[in-house]
């Protein structure tokens, strides 16, 4: 009898233990979350730099000294927000496939947790259960 329900609590210290690995591996979701919010400070960056171009462009308007050269600098100044925009538009939605990705894959793995954690408490309630019954066999 001492033996079955030894079983049965060594199914449960298993079952214990693969519901914390199960919960480790769905943590690495954090590693995903750190990652979509790398992508969102590299997008910032590059659409820090693209404002700047285009804000440089804008200045050399200011300096013109003739109507040809402040026209020139206006086509340029805007030709530059156009591109400075375009590219703040693809880094943001680069940035924002990214965090999608992550939160996907966070969602993934921790379902998978949990289905793993629910599989080891089937397994060691299985074992707990066969114990009694084979206690009460031998009663």
């Amino acid at each position: 009898m001492a033996a079955d329900a030894n079983d049965a609590q060594k199914a449960q210290m298993k079952a214990n233990s693969e519901k914390m690995e199960a919960q480790a591996t769905a943590n690495k979701k954090a590693e995903a979350q750190s990652d979509a919010e790398k992508a969102q400070a590299s997008a910032n960056e590059d659409k820090a730099s693209a404002q700047a171009d285009a804000d440089k462009k804008a200045a050399k308007g200011a300096k013109a000294t003739t109507p040809a050269e402040a026209s020139g600098a206006r086509n340029d100044a805007a030709n530059a927000q156009t591109k400075a925009d375009r590219k703040m538009q693809q880094a943001q939605t680069k940035a924002d496939r990214k965090k999608q990705d992550a939160a996907n894959d966070a969602n993934v793995a921790q379902a998978k947790a949990d289905e793993k954690k629910v599989e080891a408490q089937n397994d060691a309630n299985k074992k707990a259960a066969e114990a009694n019954v084979d206690a009460a066999k031998k009663q």
